[in-house]
């Protein structure tokens, strides 16, 4: 098995990517607890990318600190699925709306790459569709011209992903809708593109539920101290 470390890309990224990764499919369920050892035994790497992994998934919100003992992956409450999905809705269609009102053309020509890349991709493609589905909120958010709105809206998503155990299976679906999106903005539609996107949204949350609710789980080296050297809250 090839292990982030032997890979070339920055060990940082690579390593706040899987770590996302883990949390968001579900392989890591809200309550685990995590240390730095284990974790850079399980990915290969270091614990210095790992401590830096810790303190940006706390800032996105997907882990909390445990003092002098690690973190843990943030056990968010069920009732708060549907705040959540409120602000995750209101973020979105302010960032369609701004992409298509700022017109940046960088942004509109990756758009329409991404549609023709899109095009060629079969309902088997299923992790590159999904890959594709990523990028078309990040590219929205970017397209918005703010970093503040950017990053909360990242944050919002993985939570939202993170109450219901993961991302919604129906990739291909979900292509569907984000290339009609992707259309509307591209026209310079804004109303309609952030009725396309509101649509969307409303069919995702129906068809993902209700939170997902689950026990504490550990995954720490039993031999690790607990006054080891742990993460610090930011």
């Amino acid at each position: 098995m090839t292990t982030i470390g032997a890979r070339h890309r920055s060990l940082r990224d690579e390593t706040v990517d899987e770590l996302r990764r883990l949390i968001l499919s579900g392989d890591l369920e809200p309550g685990t607890h995590l240390t730095e050892l284990a974790i850079s035994e399980r990915l290969g790497v270091s614990r210095l990318p790992v401590r830096e992994a810790f303190r940006r998934l706390e800032a996105e919100g997907l882990l909390e600190a445990l003092p002098r003992r690690g973190v843990r992956v943030v056990q968010l409450d069920g009732d708060e699925l549907e705040t959540v999905r409120e602000i995750r809705v209101a973020l979105e269609l302010m960032a369609v709306r701004r992409t298509v009102e700022r017109g940046d053309e960088e942004v509109l020509a990756e758009l329409r790459s991404m549609l023709a890349v899109g095009a060629t991709q079969g309902e088997a493609d299923r992790e590159r569709l999904d890959a594709l589905n990523e990028e078309f909120h990040e590219l929205l958010s970017r397209g918005s011209g703010s970093r503040f709105l950017a990053d909360t809206l990242r944050s919002v998503r993985n939570q939202a992903h993170h109450l219901v155990g993961g991302k919604s299976a129906a990739v291909g679906h979900s292509w569907e809708e984000h290339s009609r999106i992707i259309e509307a903005v591209l026209a310079r539609d804004a109303e309609f593109a952030t009725l396309l996107m509101r649509r969307h949204l409303t069919a995702r949350h129906e068809n993902q539920g209700v939170a997902k609710v689950s026990g504490a789980i550990t995954l720490a080296d039993e031999t690790e101290p607990a006054g080891a050297e742990g993460v610090t809250p930011v």
